[in-house]
């Protein structure tokens, strides 16, 4: 779970937290994806003790593969505060140590919302939490990482990640550009700076575009760790 494609960054209006936190380290990762990874890979630099990364004819074909969930996905599964005391509060009655410890910290959470965000009611039920990181896992156990129905998995984009940017750290920038993709890997396309239009280089990053359903989640993680 990282980065922000097409949406306003969470931490910055175009970083999202994780990959803000250490962008050097989600630009290694997406390197890695890539046919040709020295192409992208931030250097190590002299003072890591580490050399450069090899270039692509001493690695072999194989690449690591990177499923990417950003907040253009994941923001939109969210929990409400009336669904979590709803399904909660009649178990902490009853003296349920785990129910009373899930109020604790995801009122927290939905204080939070209150506070940084505009249009919410203070103690209102209908605000919610986001559920970032879940809908990871959520990908992971329903699907294994093989094609389900109801996922939408876009394959190999090239996203990138901006270290150095005194505005832009920890932005992914994608090419939204009309212009013609490179077919030939030996020659380089005219007016190219960066290898975008590379067929060789550059990221190939797949990214989740649809889950099941945003409302879905919610229910299931409350059913799943609760019961009936």
């Amino acid at each position: 779970m990282g980065g922000a494609i097409a949406v306003p960054g969470n931490m910055t209006p175009v970083a999202e937290f994780n990959t803000i936190a250490d962008a050097v380290a989600a630009a290694k990762i997406y390197a890695l994806s890539s046919p040709d990874p020295a192409s992208t890979m931030p250097p190590f630099g002299s003072a890591t003790g580490l050399k450069d990364y090899p270039p692509k004819e001493e690695l072999g074909e194989r690449r690591l593969r990177v499923v990417k969930f950003p907040l253009d996905v994941t923001t939109g599964h969210s929990l409400r505060r009336d669904e979590v005391e709803g399904k909660l509060d009649p178990l902490k009655e009853k003296g349920s140590p785990l129910a009373e410890w899930v109020l604790a910290f995801t009122e927290h959470g939905f204080r939070t919302t209150e506070r940084l965000n505009e249009g919410f009611e203070p103690g209102g039920g209908a605000t919610w939490i986001s559920l970032h990181d879940p809908v990871v896992c959520w990908y992971a156990v329903a699907t294994g990482g093989e094609e389900k129905e109801g996922w939408v998995v876009e394959r190999g984009e090239d996203i990138r990640v901006e270290m150095m940017g005194q505005w832009t750290r920890g932005m992914c920038v994608v090419d939204t550009r009309d212009r013609i993709k490179g077919l030939d890997e030996e020659v380089e396309v005219e007016g190219d700076m960066g290898d975008w239009l590379s067929p060789r280089k550059g990221n190939r990053v797949d990214r989740c575009v649809k889950t099941p359903g945003e409302r879905v989640l919610a229910g299931e993680l409350l059913e799943t760790v609760f019961g009936d």
